[in-house]
């Protein structure tokens, strides 16, 4: 897991660190939502894909800004 943490050049990324961390907590409050909330499920759809939205959109952003 470490190395997946680490850019190409082998520097520690933290855009990285934040897309995972981003995710993982995303996976759990649509779970905590649809679980004990009783949201319906368009909703728990567009609360997970706005987020994943943002956090892919960041990581997809950082590639060009590198160069």
């Amino acid at each position: 897991m470490a190395n997946y943490l680490k850019d190409a050049k082998g520097n520690d990324s933290s855009n990285r660190l934040i897309f995972v961390i981003g995710s993982l907590w995303c996976m759990a409050m649509t779970t905590y939502l649809g679980v004990w909330t009783n949201c319906e499920v368009p909703i728990l759809i567009a609360f997970y894909s706005g987020i994943q939205a943002v956090l892919i959109g960041l990581k997809l952003g950082q590639k060009p800004m590198e160069k």
